[in-house]
């Protein structure tokens, strides 16, 4: 009789409960103002933006799956992923600061929306999504260049 492994279960719960911890203590670093606009204010005015970005995010998700099981890369080659995440986060350095030049608005208070939508620290998200785009960047050159 074989017995069970308990160590995913026990894992998973070290890491649920560092994941609520971090969120908890990155809480108080999430912008609530910016330009004298509240949170909510700053949410509704970029709503359409914060959706964009986020479908494109999810597109670019999809985009690395679909590559990977149509065997255009590998299952252990780095550029499928490169690709997809880096799509996605190169998407919010060009529809957040689009959208907010076309409505008329600052791109600052867009990029803060952004960040209280996904309540994370502007430094954190942000750094987040340079290597992100890096990665696009690094795929791009490795796929196609020289």
């Amino acid at each position: 009789m074989e017995t069970m492994s308990l160590g995913p279960v026990v894992s998973g719960l070290v890491g649920g409960v560092l994941a609520t911890l971090l969120c908890s203590a990155w809480s108080r670093w999430v912008p609530e103002v910016c330009n004298r606009k509240s949170a909510s204010v700053l949410l509704r005015q970029n709503r359409p933006a914060i959706w964009t970005v986020n479908a494109i995010f999810f597109a670019g998700i999809g985009l690395a799956l679909w590559l990977y099981n149509t065997d255009y890369f590998p299952s252990n080659d780095w550029r499928g992923l490169g690709f997809g995440l880096g799509i996605g986060c190169a998407s919010v350095f060009l529809i957040l600061p689009l959208f907010s030049l076309v409505g008329g608005r600052s791109p600052k208070e867009a990029f803060v929306a952004y960040a209280i939508a996904q309540r994370t620290p502007i430094f954190v998200l942000y750094t987040i999504l340079v290597f992100g785009v890096s990665g696009l960047v690094a795929s791009l050159a490795s796929t196609f260049g020289t």
